[in-house]
This record gives C-alpha cells, sequence and structure tokens, in this order.
C-alpha cells in the first residue's frame, strides 16, 4: 500500500519541482528574438512591444520595468564594462557619450537586485536637462562607490555588482530606424578596484 501512494507523489513531487524550476529559468532568461548588442549595451525591440512574450512580459514584470511601447521608449542596459568585465559597485568607471537625438533621454544606476541604489546624496540617474555637455558636445559622469568631482553617479560600494539603464524616450524617427547605428555611451573603468 505504501509503494502504491509514494511512487505517484515522488513523481507528482519531481514533476512539479521540474515545472516550477524551468518556468522560473524562463521568466528570468527569457527568450528574445530581437536582441540588440551595442558595445556593452542591450536591449531588446521586444520589450514593450506586441512581439514580447509571456516569458518577457514575467521578466518584465519581476526586475519592476515598466516598459512602454517601443515607438515611445527604447531600454538599453549595460552591466559589463567595455572590454566585458562586469561592473563592480566597488570600481569606478567613466560614462561618456554624446547626446542621442531624443525628446528626452536618462542614464540611470541600479544594484544588483534592480531596484535603485541608496545613497546619502539621493542621487541616482542623470539626464538630459542635468548632464552639462563640453565644448565638444559629449558629456561624462563617473560612477563610483565614494563621491567624486563633476557629475557622479553613485554605485554604492560593497562586494556587489551593478548595472546601467540608458532610457531613450520619443526617439527621432531615423534612430528607431536604425537602433544598431546608434551611439551609445562608453563604460570604461579608471583608477584600481579594490
Amino acid at each position: 500500500m505504501m509503494g502504491r501512494v509514494l511512487v505517484p507523489l515522488s513523481v507528482l513531487v519531481v514533476a512539479l519541482l521540474l515545472g516550477a524550476g524551468s518556468a522560473w529559468w524562463m521568466v528570468m532568461h527569457p527568450p528574445t528574438s530581437h536582441r540588440l548588442t551595442i558595445g556593452p549595451w542591450r536591449t531588446s525591440t521586444d520589450v514593450g512591444g506586441e512581439n514580447a512574450g509571456m516569458y518577457l512580459r514575467a521578466n518584465i514584470a519581476v526586475t519592476g520595468l515598466f516598459a512602454l511601447n517601443t515607438s515611445e521608449a527604447v531600454y538599453f542596459f549595460a552591466a559589463t564594462d567595455d572590454i566585458g568585465q562586469p561592473l563592480r559597485a566597488a570600481c569606478s568607471y567613466a560614462v561618456a557619450g554624446k547626446p542621442v537625438a531624443a525628446r528626452w533621454w536618462s542614464i540611470t544606476a541600479y544594484g544588483d537586485d534592480n531596484f535603485l541604489i541608496p545613497n546619502p546624496a539621493n542621487r541616482f540617474s542623470f539626464n538630459m536637462g542635468n548632464l552639462e555637455t563640453g565644448a565638444d558636445g559629449t558629456f561624462e559622469l563617473i560612477a563610483a562607490p565614494t563621491e567624486q568631482p563633476g557629475h557622479w553617479l553613485p554605485t554604492g560600494g560593497g562586494a556587489g555588482g551593478f548595472n546601467l539603464t540608458f532610457r531613450i524616450y520619443n526617439a527621432a524617427p531615423e534612430l528607431l530606424a536604425n537602433l544598431a547605428t546608434i551611439a551609445l555611451p562608453s563604460i570604461r573603468a579608471i583608477g584600481s578596484c579594490a
């Protein structure tokens, strides 16, 4: 009698674990057919679009991204620097580029948990309105654990990592039509990293 109950119960438990595990994996690593990588930045034109499948939509819900339609906003994410090294909260990085043709854009730092990084300056991002450009039209901000001169974006420090999100709202039609050719900011490690 006990064997008749244990075998089906064991099969049921294994099936539930495999089902829940594979669903979690697919939500956290959703397949995308329109992935685009430019230097350290990556995006999917499926995010916020009609082609987003159920796993991508679930991933967006879990990570907390409120994704607008691609014609309204494009989101680029970077978790590595220009040479492919993971962004570390204890290190300093120069993020430099030129403004993009859009109504509004911003660069925001997030912790490993995909939440804003708490810091005493209450500074979480820079945007086209508060990031000054030089005479050559370029901007530079420093993402670092300790306060830096100029445009400082706190990374929180510690042993974990962080990531950057570059949001582009109401991009110019020619930019949207040629997303693969957009010039996105470089992310270069500076100084020594403890």
